[in-house]
């Protein structure tokens, strides 16, 4: 994928975010996908396309991403636990590069928040929410001071307490800074424990250890969670994907197949609400309130913005177009084309 964007895709993309907001609803309801269609049972039943589109999307598009993204996980575990074990430059580079590796691969699935990466919440809450996403990424609640508080406490090396702590102090979002940040002072006011009782100051000769081990029990929980996430979605496992492409039957825990189309528009929406509002419009002070908030960068440590920017395009076309590495299939687009939307 390209850096460029013709201004006819520009148009295209303005009209895909305004379609997709018809899917969106909270009561599933099965609207036909055009005004001849006679509905439920019929030989053209709305059900049966957004079956087909949502199991091929399923199939060729999400779990393959859950996949890789488990694959890249166990590259960055495995790196950063070189790293713990020697916390030289040489492995410093590398847990950035596996670091890099494993986000680009993350931010695909951060359009894919359907199922058990959703957020359950109320209301329209995801339908098999458990909340996986922030236990792998909780940017943007990240907190960088609470991060150093954590580096010169002892739950910082051992997954279970970790775990244990809220979703800002791990994850990816936290690697980042863990890897990437280059001074061995901390981001707390003076007032903060860590600083006023001279805790830091004590550890500041084992920063780089602190952090480097900090970085690898990190990492083990994202594995843990990206394994967890892939094998909630594998026909062999929880196999999700079976109520994502039966969405509307038996079985399901969708009762309709528009509900679970409903979540993925609303997943697709992330293109809009974070990556366009948040990614680029509050550093570019277009959606902040100052003339420029470039302190809410996404990644400010590892600058990784632009490549996080492009994976999340680059999921919301592989959605679009139904896209797997290998061919084109079922997609968004043949919904929009059915309910007379322009080629």
């Amino acid at each position: 994928m390209t850096s460029r964007t013709s201004p006819s895709a520009r148009r295209s993309l303005a009209l895909l975010l305004s379609l997709l907001t018809c899917f969106v609803g909270c009561d599933g309801t099965e609207a036909p996908l055009d005004a001849s269609d006679p509905g439920e049972g019929g030989s053209g039943d709305p059900s049966a396309l957004r079956r087909e589109v949502l199991g091929a999307l399923g199939e060729n598009v999400i779990l393959p991403t859950l996949r890789e993204f488990a694959t890249q996980a166990e590259a960055l575990e495995a790196a950063a636990g070189a790293y713990a074990a020697d916390p030289s430059d040489e492995n410093r580079a590398a847990a950035q590069a596996a670091w890099r590796d494993a986000a680009a691969s993350w931010q695909q699935a951060e359009l894919m928040q359907v199922g058990p990466a959703g957020m359950a919440g109320t209301g329209c809450g995801v339908v098999g929410a458990m909340e996986l996403r922030d236990e792998i990424y909780s940017w943007s609640l990240t907190s960088t001071c609470r991060i150093d508080q954590e580096t010169v406490a002892e739950s910082h090396a051992d997954p279970a307490p970790l775990d244990a702590e809220l979703v800002n102090v791990r994850g990816l979002d936290a690697m980042e800074y863990l890897l990437f940040v280059e001074t061995d002072d901390n981001t707390c006011g003076a007032l903060s424990p860590i600083n006023d009782a001279g805790t830091w100051e004590a550890e500041r000769a084992n920063i780089r250890q602190r952090r480097a081990t900090y970085a690898h029990t990190a990492a083990q929980l994202v594995l843990e969670e990206a394994r967890g996430l892939r094998d909630a979605w594998e026909p062999s496992g929880g196999d999700f994907l079976a109520d994502w492409r039966g969405a509307g039957t038996d079985g399901s825990a969708y009762d309709t197949s528009q509900r679970a189309l409903d979540d993925l528009a609303t997943a697709m929406l992330y293109l809009d609400n974070a990556t366009r509002d948040m990614k680029i419009g509050d550093p570019a002070g277009i959606t902040c309130m100052d003339a420029s908030c470039i302190d809410s960068l996404e990644t400010p440590f590892a600058n990784h913005d632009k490549e996080a920017v492009l994976a999340n395009l680059e999921a919301f076309g592989r959605l679009f177009h139904g896209e797997s590495p290998d061919s084109m299939g079922l997609g968004i687009d043949d919904l929009l084309l059915a309910i007379g939307a322009d080629a």
